[in-house]
């Protein structure tokens, strides 16, 4: 079985993989897939955006600022796998739309499931944010395995 892992890094995403990984086991390939979704700087308006807001990115630190993002992609996925017993694990780092990029992944794999996590938002939040997960769920070449956060006690 491949297993496709969506990682962030945050804590409910390495809570999801290990769920993923105990429920899944064994798998005989994991990949571990992390999609940046924005480019830190754009040439042309030199300007970033960020979940924060937009603010100002001289030309010249655009060079910095995408090795920047590519390092904190790179450890986010450490960071996951850190936590993972896999032995047959690869990392990839994607850059574009997460939906659509963990889709066109997993059918470029032929993995068997795509694991993602759930940050638990109501239907009027993904109504107004859009959901990642909802775009994968309904548009995934495979199973899909939705791993909820676990309750607050």
């Amino acid at each position: 079985m491949h297993v496709l892992l969506a990682t962030d890094g945050s804590p409910s995403s390495i809570a999801a993989a290990q769920r993923a990984s105990e429920i899944l086991r064994p798998a005989d390939q994991v990949t571990l897939l992390h999609v940046v979704s924005e480019a830190p700087g754009n040439e042309t308006t030199g300007l970033e955006t960020s979940g924060l807001g937009t603010s100002a990115v001289l030309p010249g630190d655009v060079d910095a600022a995408w090795a920047r993002e590519m390092a904190e992609a790179a450890a986010d996925i450490d960071r996951t796998a850190a936590r993972l017993t896999s032995t047959n694990l690869h990392k990839r780092i994607e850059i574009g739309d997460v939906g659509g990029t963990v889709c066109r992944v997993a059918e470029e794999l032929k993995v068997d499931v795509i694991v993602v996590g759930s940050h638990g938002r109501g239907a009027i939040q993904r109504f107004l944010l859009g959901s990642a997960t909802s775009q994968i769920v309904r548009h995934a070449p495979c199973a899909v395995l939705v791993v909820r956060p676990a309750p607050e006690k």
